[in-house]
């Protein structure tokens, strides 16, 4: 008998837990219900704070229902001239909204995204072209008036013009709309999103940053021809996209690409992209360990994220090497961070009887820990 009570005892217990368990969830439910819809408040109708702060959770929180409020947000006003210069649909939010949808990675995305690269595309071409005509009018009228191109992503532009990684003025490419005013509100919104320096190379470059991260074969059609754009920046980003999506014709093109390319930072991204679908190129991988020596520390710093993501074992002692030389601490850490990765991968190489990825060759020996030389 006294079994029996402590049975029914136990099931009462839990279904006491159980009510409390299922009262909470419901009020967990009500609690997100309730975000989601502030959220989708404030992206559409919000002030320009409250839908970077709506961007930004979305981003995080990788709700599906997001997809369609962030694709009419990302093309809402990006086709206007006037609209583009207001706070709201400032470059710095646009960027936040492709940035958001690529964290989703939803098909879905795919088609508000090919539109909205190929206005901003457009834009970038006027104000090329804009650039262009004030460069000639200036040089025919012998004028001394400078003229700034964005060819970059915002906001400190690099130049090999200066002793310094940066331009003396750290915020040159934002510099004509802010010289006017004494000095900065901090409480003005149209002040703070042009200190942040974004312009339209910036919302390219998530937009195709994006397409890269959903990882679907279409997106590889939209991505290839910008391989072959005049800016640096968005050349350097179809090739990381064009790796993620790791199709055929994305790596017949990145080779095609490659073929051509002039500038050794792109080159180096490149062989790194071929290289992340198919390791048995030999021609990339060599040319990686030739440009670890680079003068260039953006070089330098390309090839060691390259290595950091490819964790080649063959590479471990290369790594070690040009790690004893390297005075640059960012690209150092980058180094770092690639010689474990090669480390552990001459530990623990892939079964070839299991392992139906291209076969490489596998160094064995005794991996040693690079140390500073005294």
């Amino acid at each position: 008998m006294n079994f029996k009570y402590f049975i029914l005892f136990i099931f009462f217990v839990n279904l006491i837990i159980s009510n409390q368990n299922f009262a909470q969830d419901s009020e967990m439910k009500k609690f997100y219900e309730k975000l989601y819809n502030t959220l989708e408040r404030d992206l559409e109708n919000g002030t320009t704070f409250e839908k970077i702060n709506a961007i930004h959770y979305m981003a995080s929180l990788r709700r599906y229902r997001f997809v369609r409020p962030l694709s009419r947000e990302l093309l809402k006003g990006l086709d206007d001239p006037y609209l583009r210069k207001t706070t709201i649909y400032d470059p710095y939010i646009k960027s936040g909204i492709a940035f958001a949808l690529g964290e989703i990675g939803r098909k879905e995305a795919l088609d508000p995204l090919k539109k909205a690269l190929e206005i901003v595309n457009q834009i970038i071409n006027e104000e090329r072209e804009k650039y262009n005509q004030n460069m000639q009018k200036a040089s025919q009228e012998k004028s001394y008036e400078l003229f700034f191109e964005r060819s970059e992503i915002g906001p400190a532009l690099l130049s090999d013009q200066y002793i310094y990684p940066t331009s003396p003025d750290t915020a040159w490419s934002i510099a004509d709309d802010l010289k006017k005013f004494i000095a900065v509100d901090p409480n003005d919104e149209w002040m703070q999103l042009r200190m942040k320096g974004y312009n339209y190379v910036n919302v390219a470059f998530y937009i195709i940053q994006a397409i890269g991260n959903i990882k679907e074969p279409e997106g590889a059609d939209i991505v290839i021809p910008f391989l072959d754009h005049p800016y640096k920046d968005l050349r350097l980003s179809s090739a990381l996209a064009l790796a993620k999506i790791g199709t055929l014709k994305s790596l017949e093109a990145l080779e095609k690409r490659f073929g051509i390319e002039s500038d050794d930072q792109v080159k180096a991204r490149l062989a790194f992209a071929i290289l992340f679908n198919d390791n048995t190129r030999g021609q990339y991988y060599k040319l990686l360990i030739e440009y670890l020596r680079h003068p260039d520390p953006r070089v330098r710093y390309d090839v060691a994220s390259a290595f950091r993501e490819l964790s080649l074992g063959e590479a471990y002692y290369s790594l070690v090497d040009v790690f004893l030389l390297e005075d640059n601490p960012v690209v150092k850490k980058v180094l770092q961070e690639a010689i474990y990765n090669a480390y552990m991968d001459n530990l623990f190489p892939p079964n070839p009887i299991l392992d139906t990825k291209p076969t490489r060759i596998w160094i064995y020996g005794d991996p040693y820990s690079p140390k500073q030389q005294k």
